[in-house]
């Protein structure tokens, strides 16, 4: 009897806590705070969750707060916490841009897994590759692009990959992957690189990346043939 009294009473205690926490103006929101943007604004990840100030932060539906937020295609990871009394802090993990595809007059950005993050006209003050042959007819901002030959998208994010790797993603201008065994690019400096399939392309870039090192200390230009087997070679202009 003792048993289910003491069991009764822990019910009501706890259906007490729970309409205290869910009703009192005491965890109202006052307060947003918002983690981890750099390229999408503070202010529009407020507008576009759906959060209202003043609302209970134990009535907020997370999963559809998260939801709303993933309509922006920048944002990769979301996760919301509540912090007492009233205060909801979102922290989110941003995609980035690695290659810049051309798209009738505009440019696409895609990511490190071939996701659209952005079109736009300009392609001002970023520092990344344009890529060229890639063949498609439509895409959809927030998902990954559908070329004809995925093998060529593969392709080009393996070496943009293991370009960023190297630190070199600043300093090639142009990849083409018109063919994708020879892919090719081009350097801020005016060297063009074959390199060949995407086999071996983890050892492929680091030796590219002496070699072009070399060049550029000795003010050279011109082709390096890396599509063979043995030694890269050189032809100067």
């Amino acid at each position: 009897m003792r048993k289910t009294f003491k069991y009764i009473l822990l019910l009501l205690l706890l259906a007490f806590t729970a309409a205290f926490l869910m009703t009192s103006t005491l965890f109202n929101m006052k307060t947003i705070n918002v983690t981890g943007n750099s390229r999408v604004s503070q202010q529009e990840i407020i507008r576009i969750s759906g959060l209202n100030y003043q609302q209970n932060i134990f009535r907020i539906n997370t999963k559809e707060t998260m939801k709303n937020i993933f309509q922006n295609p920048y944002v990769e990871k979301i996760k919301i916490r509540r912090g007492l009394p009233n205060i909801v802090n979102i922290d989110i993990i941003e995609r980035e841009p690695i290659v810049l595809v051309p798209y009738v007059g505009s440019y696409l950005y895609l990511d490190s897994q071939g996701i659209v993050v952005e079109i736009n006209t300009s392609i001002e003050g970023m520092k990344l590759p344009v890529i060229k042959g890639l063949k498609f007819n439509t895409f959809k901002l927030g998902e990954e692009i559908k070329v004809e030959n995925m093998l060529q998208l593969t392709g080009v994010i393996k070496l943009i990959n293991e370009i960023k790797k190297a630190g070199l993603n600043q300093e090639i201008t142009e990849i083409n992957a018109e063919d994708i065994l020879n892919l090719k690019f081009l350097t801020s400096s005016g060297i063009k690189v074959n390199l060949g399939d995407d086999s071996n392309i983890n050892e492929k870039i680091p030796l590219a990346k002496a070699i072009l090192q070399d060049l550029s200390s000795k003010k050279l230009k011109g082709t390096v043939e890396m599509g063979h087997k043995g030694n890269p070679v050189f032809k100067p202009e």
